[in-house]
């Protein structure tokens, strides 16, 4: 997943979909699990939040980016590890 206006001739054909909005919608663990259980890392405190990535992105699926980039992405964005979630995109190509 790579903005278009960086993204050189290489990328733009190892990226082929184009999409011109990503809406993203997860959570954020805010702190650790609260034991060694089998559903501790689902109880660990969180905060929900929501963006869009605006302009033009290539990405490697048609269904829109990956979910590794993306939880990098957001990572970035938000300055937080531990992001998880969803994104739907518009393509454009």
């Amino acid at each position: 997943m790579i903005k278009a206006e960086e993204a050189s001739d290489y990328q733009q054909c190892i990226y082929p979909y184009k999409f011109d909005r990503i809406e993203v919608a997860g959570s954020f663990f805010t702190g650790p699990a609260p034991g060694a259980y089998l559903r501790a890392d689902f109880e660990r405190p969180r905060e929900p939040v929501s963006f869009s990535l605006l302009g033009e992105w290539h990405c490697e699926y048609p269904g829109g980016p990956s979910l590794f980039a993306l939880a990098d992405i957001a990572a970035d964005i938000l300055g937080v590890g531990g992001f998880y979630g969803l994104g739907t995109a518009r393509r454009i190509n």
